[in-house]
């Protein structure tokens, strides 16, 4: 089980760890000044780097913009809700047609959908990526503090907005009972948070010990021969 303690260490140690989080403020306040598409790029561009960088020579900001404005009276229909109490199913049409729309876009894709929905309604959506979603192999979460005690079950969503609904109500679930009030940020950004502490930092760092550990050996055996 989640405590509120261990939920409120995350998000503590997500804002010392995390130094694209200034970006994330700034995008914030873009938003609150109706600058909205500037926000998303801002987003795209530090949140979304690795798949963005190779579609933005071809970015097309047009028919970006033209599909925000498309997407936006879905949108309307999840303001004012909040993240505990939303009953997603009620609302399915509309969130997989806004994700599987955003999602088909290059430069923007799975993770990035998740993200620029947040940004546009950042008590509902909870943004995800691919070490979350359950995407990476199971060598890695098998040694994960918060899957080997329990608190975390690790379950593989695809890349479809059904996907994206089931995760959300999942993420519901089992933070139902945490209690967490943010001056600064809402209950669905602090989940993200969470989530990216106990499960993508952690998978990355094997990632890259592992990475290092293979050119080390690499460089030994062509020091050898």
């Amino acid at each position: 089980m989640i405590t509120d303690q261990d939920f409120i260490e995350a998000t503590r140690k997500f804002d010392v760890l995390e130094k694209r989080g200034s970006f994330y403020n700034m995008a914030v306040n873009l938003m609150n000044s109706n600058f909205e598409i500037e926000a998303y790029f801002l987003i795209l561009a530090t949140w979304n780097f690795a798949v963005f960088r190779y579609a933005v020579k071809t970015f097309d900001i047009h028919a970006f913009r033209d599909k925000i404005r498309e997407l936006e009276p879905y949108f309307v229909q999840l303001d004012g809700k909040e993240f505990r109490n939303i009953n997603f199913k009620h609302y399915e049409d509309s969130i997989t047609r806004i994700f599987e729309d955003l999602s088909s876009i290059d430069g923007v894709k799975f993770t990035g959908a998740s993200k620029l929905m947040h940004l546009r309604n950042r008590d509902v959506f909870v943004m995800w990526d691919g070490y979350i979603k359950g995407n990476k192999s199971n060598k890695y979460y098998n040694k994960l503090d918060i899957v080997r005690s329990g608190r975390w079950e690790v379950v593989e969503y695809g890349n479809d907005g059904q996907s994206y609904l089931r995760f959300l109500i999942h993420m519901q679930e089992k933070f139902r009972n945490i209690h967490f009030q943010g001056s600064n940020k809402t209950f669905a950004k602090a989940i993200d948070e969470f989530n990216y502490v106990n499960i993508t930092l952690p998978i990355q760092d094997i990632e890259k010990k592992e990475k290092d550990k293979g050119k080390k050996e690499k460089k030994n055996f062509d020091t050898s021969t």
